[in-house]
This record gives structure tokens, C-alpha cells and sequence, in this order.
């Protein structure tokens, strides 16, 4: 359908198809994105050209903004009617604004940019849309609000986190205090704003093994909470789950990947600390009554993106820390051994790919205070793929099955 060429008349049939699904999107009784972006500068038309064709309308471009290196990405149309200038900016840790200040980044984007916010950029930052010609007085309206742009470049990234024990009931460390100490430290917080290495690095924590930041499929260094040993039950609370049929014994059985859970109608529930993977099923299904165990850690785990030379990566661990901070020597000397080997767009996990995980990891080791250990399981592990396209997923697979006929013939 993206290829359709223009109709008899003249009119452009994939927009035309896109105009017809907005009113449709305006139909209905709850408020509508589509008439809200009406009253906005952002270009409808190619929004629905786009939705029309099945694929995004916007190629990337480029732009320059004297003496900033970061936190703005530039594109255009594909038809080249249409250009826009994204800033990001930094949130704070949790994205958790207070009233008054949200209100000042929306008379920020009235004034400068399109009237529209974007409060979940997928990088941890705030992303406003920009008009191009505005751009230079915007970055110092940025910082007039104590805040600044980042979050783009090869540079070290805004740092993203789940919401943690502000709102979270799963909470096993505090994922926002660890952001703010990363974001703070001065051998992180120099790097934000200078291209200085190969590719970029992002760094992600969550406070539970549910890894709602997605920690360890997206980011170079990543915090997950978790526990050692089994979790922690309460037979009474979870006999009355069970008696009110709010919890099924079986499924709790059914549902566990290491086959930890046994359940006895005389003596109940009972788990294997030894078999438990962490997956937070039974914990979810049943929760106060089955919770994280006492004996909380942070795992550790590097080397995990999305997007990088060998293709999609998980982390792979290295330590169970106490505290986050605990990772910070590790994390400079390995970045700093990274940045003086891998060619340009190498990221972190391609070094750990060429060279070892164990052969880099076992350079550095001695800054940790524990050894090594075995990774948490994580409900995001079942879902990598997610982030890329079919074609992405085969052109990998391809790439993959030559590597395997160049070596094994």
C-alpha cells in the first residue's frame, strides 16, 4: 500500500486513507489525541499520510545549535514538506514532577516549540518538539528552568529508572536515589553533555527483578533488584487467598519456571530458594502474602542493548551488590577501556562480544566488593525481540546464519 501513486484526480490516496482514520479517532466519547493535535502546530497531514501508508512519514536529519553537542535530534518528511527539531531534556529521577514545574515546561513548549509534550521518551528524557527557527533562545530557556539538554549523542545518556518505593509495593532498593547518585557523580556527570565515545551508554535500574525500566534488554550498565533464596511467605494470609479463590494453588505451581513451588492441602506452599528464578509470578499472583525475601540485593548487570553492531543483547551479570553505588570504579574503568579499543558505533556489548565477557569483566573485578554470580530472571527477557522490526529480526538471522557458514563451512 505505501507505494500506491497518486489517484486520478490528483489527490494523494495514503493520505487520504490516513485523513479517514483521524475521524474516526475523533469519534467516540473520550477526548481524542487527534483533536488535541489539531489545536497544536504539529503537522496533521503527515501524521495521517502516515498512518495511511503503514509507516512513519519521517526520515532523520540534521541540525546545528552553536556550542551544543547534545540533546536535539533533527527530521524531516519524507515528501520534505515537513521539518521538526526534538530537545530532550532531562528529568528528574522517576519523572516525578512537581505541579508547578510541569506547568513551566508546558508554557516552555507554547513558546517555543508545538504546544505537545512527551513525558515517557523511551531514552528516560522529556522530549518537546521545537520550531527549528527558535531553537538558540530555547536552550537557554531550557536552563532557566534548572534543567538541561541531553540524552543524545555518543555520549553518556540521561540515566532511566523505574518509579520505585515512591509508588511501587515491589520495590527492593531505592532506584531513584541510585539514579541521582549516578546522574551526580562527576565522572558520569562530565560526560553527559560531550560526544567522547565511540557510541552511546545508557544506564537503567530497576527496583524489582520486573525490570519495568527494561534495564536489561536497553541499557551498557543496569541495576535490578532482587533477592537470594526463596521468597518469603505468609502461610496464613496465603491460606485465606487460596480458601476465597483469590489465588489458585495450581497455577502458582503451573506458573513457576524453575518448578520451585510445591503445594500440599495439609501443609500448603512451600519454595525452593535453590530452584527460584526470581520471575515474580507467584509474588504478583499473591502478593502481600508471597513476597520478595529478606535477604535483598541489587544485581548488577553490563553489556545489554537493543540496538548496537552485533545485534540485540541482553546484560549479562557481574555482581550482587548492597548498593548501587558500590558498581561506580567498575563502571569508569570499563567505560574508559571501551572508549580506547571499540571502533566508532561499537557499543559497550560489542567489546564484551569481540574480546569476552569473562576475559574484560575479570580485568576489573577486583573494584566490586563481591564476585561474580548468576542473573536474575527477568520477565522482560521473554519479550527482546519486541523492540525490533520483522525486517530487523531477519536481517539478523541472516547475519547470523553466514557468520555460522564462514566458520563452520
Amino acid at each position: 500500500m505505501a507505494g500506491v501513486g497518486p489517484a486520478k484526480d490528483g489527490r494523494d490516496p495514503s493520505l487520504e486513507r490516513g485523513l479517514e482514520i483521524l475521524e474516526r479517532l475523533e469519534n467516540g466519547p473520550w477526548p481524542s489525541h487527534v483533536t488535541e493535535l489539531k489545536k497544536s502546530g504539529y503537522p496533521i497531514e503527515a501524521y495521517a499520510k502516515g498512518l495511511g501508508q503503514g509507516v512513519s512519514p519521517w526520515f532523520g536529519g540534521s541540525a546545528r545549535i552553536p556550542y551544543v553537542n547534545v540533546g536535539f535530534i533533527a527530521r524531516r518528511t519524507k515528501d520534505g514538506q515537513h521539518t521538526e527539531l526534538h530537545f530532550r531534556i532531562y528529568h528528574p529521577s522517576g519523572q516525578i514532577y512537581r505541579t508547578d514545574d510541569l506547568r513551566k515546561f508546558l508554557d516552555f513548549s507554547d513558546k517555543f516549540g508545538l504546544g505537545l509534550v512527551e513525558t515517557v521518551g523511551q531514552t528516560g528524557d522529556l522530549v518537546v518538539p521545537i520550531r527549528p527557527e527558535l531553537a538558540d533562545g530555547a536552550v537557554d530557556a531550557v536552563r532557566s528552568l534548572g534543567t538541561d539538554l541531553g540524552g543524545t549523542g555518543d555520549t553518556f545518556r540521561d540515566t532511566a529508572v523505574c518509579v520505585g518505593p515512591a509508588l511501587c509495593e515491589y520495590a527492593l532498593f531505592d532506584s531513584l536515589a541510585a539514579r541521582d547518585h549516578y546522574f551526580r557523580l562527576p565522572a558520569v556527570y562530565e560526560k553527559l553533555s560531550s560526544q567522547l565515545f565511540p557510541f552511546k551508554i545508557k544506564l537503567k535500574a530497576s527496583a524489582c527483578p520486573m525490570d519495568c525500566a527494561r534495564a536489561v534488554q536497553r541499557s551498557d550498565f543496569a541495576f535490578v533488584g532482587v533477592w537470594e533464596g526463596a521468597p518469603a511467605v505468609d502461610p496464613t494470609a496465603l491460606r485465606l487467598k487460596t480458601e476465597t479463590g483469590e489465588v489458585s494453588p495450581d497455577e502458582l505451581v503451573a506458573r513457576c519456571p524453575g518448578k520451585a513451588i510445591q503445594w500440599e492441602a495439609a501443609g500448603g506452599l512451600s519454595i525452593d530458594g535453590a530452584k527460584c528464578q526470581k520471575s515474580m509470578n507467584c509474588i504478583r499472583a499473591a502478593f502481600p502474602a508471597i513476597r520478595a525475601g529478606p535477604n535483598r540485593k541489587v544485581a548488577f548487570l553490563v553489556g545489554g542493548n537493543a540496538k548496537g553492531r552485533f545485534g540485540p543483547k541482553m546484560a549479562k551479570p557481574v555482581a550482587l551488590l548492597d548498593d548501587p553505588a558500590e558498581a561506580g570504579e567498575f563502571m569508569v574503568r570499563l567505560i574508559d577501556y571501551w572508549a580506547d579499543r571499540a571502533p566508532h558505533k561499537d557499543r559497550l556489548g560489542d567489546l564484551l562480544v569481540r574480546e569476552g565477557f569473562s576475559h574484560v569483566v575479570d580485568m576489573f573485578k577486583a573494584s566490586l566488593p563481591v564476585e561474580p554470580v548468576g542473573q536474575p530472571a527477568s520477565a522482560s527477557r521473554i519479550v527482546t525481540s519486541s523492540v525490533l522490526s520483522d525486517a530487523d529480526r531477519e536481517r539478523y538471522s541472516a547475519w547470523a546464519d553466514a557468520i555460522a557458514k564462514e566458520y563452520e563451512g
